[in-house]
């Protein structure tokens, strides 16, 4: 090798140091300032009522002296609630934390959201090299939803001591008479856990199947997830579409729900994940949570305190932090990603949108 291409090799080795070093500083500088307005404001989070959202909550104050007002509140809530507020010029809220479906389907769309690229600092956030699949980092091609979490999923389980005779596993088996008025289920009128326990049957079995679904089986609709639990587990229903995933984690870590089981052809993938409200009133309080969500540390303590409360969902899309152990065969196979119904994100709109239109001429609402 030549002194002269020796001598430009060094060069330009030392400009990419130095490069590396003026952007790490260039960074540092853009956090600290960051950090010293955030310190006088007060974050407005609305998130869904798991502990881990609490917890991490917890130790983001701890780490950074920042106030957190968090407000748990359920979509059907919140989202009349924003959208009438800014209507009227109002703008409270910085961020929702939650699963997605909502986000990409709702408040997005209606123009309640905002751009997030404009709130990532971190080179270890911006690079997607960094995220176990490109195309599944936002939940939505405006970017206004960062997805931070994939999982395998299940909305619809069967009460096994109720019909014992049916084959439920076979979702054909879901039009047989001796299940009719033993359905209970979500209103799926809205992107929820119902209508994403119909988008796989949409899916595999098209919109014909769940219209007689609805109409033959004559499935009793509840608002209230609870009321859907609660029909379960006391053996009042064969089958639950839309119960509450975390209400069957804490029934089983509690030592019940021996005789409820997920069905496997209802399977979906379940997504979680951060937005910023339009105008959010403290914007480096935003900067700092999200940037602090998504870093390694971050991600790493999520997958701690979600496993701690949940049997699946402990899994964070960036490929430096592990899945739970016990949460491993939740994770995505990225490889056939079409094979899923991403009811969380715009991808799997399409059956969404179908089954809540199919619900809604049925049931009329």
């Amino acid at each position: 090798m030549s002194r002269i291409i020796k001598g430009t090799l060094g060069v330009l080795a030392v400009l990419a140091v130095t490069n590396t070093e003026l952007y790490a500083q260039s960074t540092s500088a853009e956090w600290n300032a960051t950090l010293a307005k955030a310190k006088t404001q007060t974050l407005f989070i609305v998130n869904q009522g798991e502990p881990t959202y609490e917890k991490m909550i917890s130790a983001f104050t701890e780490k950074y002296g920042i106030k957190v007002n968090a407000t748990v509140a359920r979509p059907t809530v919140i989202l009349p609630r924003v959208k009438t507020e800014q209507a009227n010029g109002q703008y409270i809220w910085d961020l929702w934390w939650s699963s997605t479906s909502n986000m990409t389907g709702v408040a997005g769309p209606a123009g309640m959201l905002q751009p997030m690229e404009p709130f990532l600092m971190l080179p270890e956030i911006k690079d997607i090299a960094q995220w176990r699949h490109p195309k599944y980092i936002w939940g939505d091609a405006g970017k206004l939803v960062f997805t931070h979490s994939h999982e395998v999923s299940f909305s619809a389980y069967r009460n096994i001591d109720v019909e014992k005779e049916l084959n439920s596993d076979d979702i054909g088996q879901l039009l047989d008479p001796r299940l009719k008025g033993k359905i209970v289920m979500r209103d799926a009128s809205q992107p929820n856990a119902g209508s994403w326990s119909l988008a796989p049957l949409y899916r595999v079995k098209g919109g014909d199947f769940v219209t007689k679904l609805l109409k033959d089986q004559e499935p009793r609709v509840l608002d209230n997830p609870q009321q859907i639990d609660s029909a379960i587990m006391r053996g009042g229903a064969a089958i639950a579409l839309g119960m509450q995933r975390s209400a069957y984690s804490q029934c089983v870590k509690d030592g019940g729900c021996k005789n409820i089981r997920p069905l496997p052809g209802f399977a979906n993938i379940a997504s979680r994940g951060l937005s910023v409200f339009k105008n959010a009133p403290n914007p480096e309080a935003t900067k700092i949570f999200l940037n602090w969500v998504l870093s390694k540390e971050g991600q790493t303590l999520w997958v701690k305190e979600w496993a701690a409360s949940s049997l699946s969902g402990a899994i964070s899309m960036r490929k430096d932090v592990e899945p739970h152990p016990d949460h491993v065969e939740h994770v995505p196979d990225f490889s056939r990603a079409d094979d899923y119904v991403w009811v969380a994100t715009q991808d799997g709109a399409a059956e969404v949108d179908a089954v809540v239109k199919i619900f809604k001429q049925v049931t009329g609402k």
